[in-house]
């Protein structure tokens, strides 16, 4: 089997899982440790990037967990030097947290607008902050950064907070992408569609009275194949992206959405895009 991402250590924030199954972060840090990655699976529930920590195993692959609250730079700082100690040098980050929040301008709350843009936008900054000068030593690195199509469309779901702060990692992968090109140091975003995860699932049972069969249907029906992505398909991306085949994909927002970003009429955002 080939193995594109041989002898490099991924440092991958928010990869915890779920108990009913992995997510977007997940499944990153499984895919990336099967391609030969020596991979940190950073949460801050430590039972989660524990339960990614099996399923990797469970493949062959090489994964370690590491607990780690983003919105704190000491955690971030911490969980760096812990992925540094391996081989001196960190090839992979991955910025993959995220928070949706619904409201627009006049319901959200002040408190709620400022904890989207830390979970979204903050928590990347300082990854970037800590692993950045790791990168620029060894002349060489790749960023991938999870965003949503949301950060680029108005959607109808009125999560203002989300759509924002998705746009400002956009912007912040591209600024990181520019500036240190010529270090070797790449930097690209996924911008996912509706996803199927188990997380999607058990917000949308929660969250809305039309029952989850005609919610799951609805967002199928929605995505141009016919049916939402799942984990596998970001997890595919983010590891092309960061191996060597991609060498040359820098500063590019890349949709995995199955082309729905291409449809006329708003796309449904609501719990998970």
């Amino acid at each position: 089997m080939s193995q594109p991402l041989q002898s490099r250590t991924a440092l991958i924030f928010g990869a915890g899982a779920a108990e009913s199954g992995p997510g977007n972060g997940a499944a990153i840090a499984i895919r990336m440790a099967s391609h030969g990655a020596m991979v940190f699976a950073a949460d801050r529930d430590l039972e989660a990037a524990r339960r990614t920590q099996r399923l990797a195993r469970e493949q062959g692959g090489l994964c370690e967990v590491v607990e780690a609250d983003v919105c704190s730079e000491a955690a971030i700082r911490a969980a760096v030097s812990r992925a540094q100690e391996v081989n001196g040098s960190i090839d992979i980050l991955v910025n993959n947290v995220g928070v949706v929040i619904h409201g627009g301008p006049e319901e959200l709350s002040v408190e709620d607008w400022d904890r989207s843009f830390a979970l979204n936008a903050r928590s990347a900054f300082l990854a970037l902050k800590h692993v950045l000068p790791i990168m620029s030593r060894a002349g060489r690195g790749a960023i991938v950064q999870v965003s949503s199509i949301a950060s680029t469309r108005a959607g109808v779901s009125g999560a203002c907070a989300y759509h924002a702060s998705k746009a400002a990692l956009n912007a912040l992968g591209m600024t990181v992408a520019m500036h240190y090109a010529a270090r070797g140091i790449r930097c690209n975003n996924i911008l996912l569609g509706l996803m199927d995860t188990a997380l999607v699932r058990e917000q949308l049972a929660e969250a809305h009275a039309q029952g989850l069969d005609h919610l799951l249907k609805t967002r199928h029906a929605t995505c141009p194949p016919g049916a939402m992505g799942s984990p596998w398909d970001a997890a595919e991306a983010a590891a092309f992206l960061a191996s060597d085949a991609a060498r040359y994909i820098n500063g590019t927002d890349i949709f995995v959405d199955g082309g729905l970003h291409n449809q006329i009429t708003a796309p449904v955002f609501k719990s998970g895009a």
